[in-house]
């Protein structure tokens, strides 16, 4: 099996940062989304402590991705819902998600992974996100990851460009 070495990773919604922090230590150049003030702020933080330097903080909806990244992307990590302790009203929509998955799709390298984190208390966004991604055509592996003996847990759809 191929791997790949990311030199290019989104986090499409880096919420307290802890996404972002990783992917910082294992790709070259990382862009992190975020709609919310207080989220790029809170990340920024976190960096700064950990003395990262190679992140692009973007206070923007990720569906605007192709207005920041012209590069080919190796990995992105959505992770959404709302922001841990932050205000339950502003929350992903699965519209612009999948807006922002068709044009990710778009500009990903070959054997490039995308990871969705699902949480149920949003069954429309859920059912979309399945709906498209069980659509994807044999360019993309699509696995779905689920912790099947705890109830209302998250799952992961992971997408892999072959």
């Amino acid at each position: 099996m191929e791997s790949i070495d990311p030199k290019v990773a989104i986090d499409m919604t880096c919420g307290n940062g802890r996404d972002t922090l990783f992917l910082s230590n294992i790709a070259k150049k990382i862009y992190a989304f975020d709609i919310q003030e207080q989220a790029i702020k809170t990340t920024f933080e976190l960096l700064q402590e950990n003395n990262v330097t190679n992140v692009q903080l973007i206070q923007d909806s990720h569906d605007k991705i192709d207005h920041y990244v012209s590069e080919l992307v190796d990995l992105a990590i959505y992770n959404l819902g709302y922001l841990p302790n932050g205000d339950k009203s502003i929350k992903t929509n699965a519209d612009i998600v999948l807006q922002s998955l068709e044009k990710l799709l778009a500009q990903l390298n070959h054997l490039a992974i995308v990871v969705l984190v699902i949480y149920l208390h949003d069954l429309e966004e859920s059912n979309k996100i399945q709906d498209f991604t069980k659509k994807l055509d044999k360019n993309y592996d699509v696995l779905e990851y689920k912790v099947l003996n705890k109830k209302n847990s998250p799952y992961i759809i992971k997408i892999t460009k072959i």
